[in-house]
């Protein structure tokens, strides 16, 4: 695989879920590792919309480039197997 395994990911989401413990998984599975964000708040939700995320839980490459929801993530990883 030539995934870049040194920089951290990340999963933006507003609250824990089965697709973010899938996405977890599938960021293990592929030896990859990752940084989780849990947006609690309306006013930090509100903000990440405006930022473009669209819905949650939303996965960043480690150049925080978007790649999208769980089905995105699993055809991003699969990709590079």
């Amino acid at each position: 695989m030539v995934v870049e395994k040194v920089l951290q990911y990340k999963i933006i989401t507003d609250h824990p879920n089965t697709n973010t413990i899938r996405m977890k998984l599938l960021f293990v599975k592929n030896g990859l590792s990752y940084t989780t964000k849990t947006l609690f708040d309306e006013d930090q939700k509100a903000k990440a919309k405006l930022m473009g995320i669209k819905s949650f839980p939303t996965a960043y490459t480690s150049k925080n480039e978007p790649i999208g929801g769980l089905e995105e993530l699993a055809s991003w990883i699969e990709q590079f197997e």
